[in-house]
């Protein structure tokens, strides 16, 4: 499955639902993925991405791309993130997906920014 056209229509609903005010750029590379890894990818991306939506800054900024062979997902927004990163029902799911179905590892970033990031490879 063409991941760049799964996400992007993610994205076009995500925020025509819930991310009305907020600026929205995305950087998405044709990236293809088999059957239950491209589900679980799709339910990471969802996930992530209403959370920066939801509880992120007014700017939000997606890319999916390859990092020395592997399959980089970020979200980025311009608030400063949730008291205790990693805390939560759905970024429990977000972790265990990226572990079992993607093999990969997930990295949760704040600062400037609030920065989720999914590494995995092809």
């Amino acid at each position: 499955m063409e991941l760049a056209d799964l996400l992007d229509r993610l994205r076009a609903m995500l925020v025509q639902g819930i991310g009305a005010g907020k600026h929205v750029e995305a950087s998405l590379e044709h990236v293809s993925l088999e059957g239950n890894r491209a589900t679980a990818l799709a339910l990471v991306f969802s996930e992530l991405l209403q959370n920066a939506l939801e509880h992120g800054g007014d700017d939000v900024r997606i890319e999916l791309g390859r990092r020395n062979g592997d399959v980089v997902l970020s979200i980025a927004d311009s608030g400063t993130g949730a008291a205790e990163p990693g805390a939560g029902t759905g970024l429990s799911i977000v972790q265990a997906l990226v572990r079992d179905e993607l093999q990969g590892r997930f990295e949760l970033r704040r600062g400037g920014e609030t920065r989720a990031e999914v590494l995995f490879p092809q």
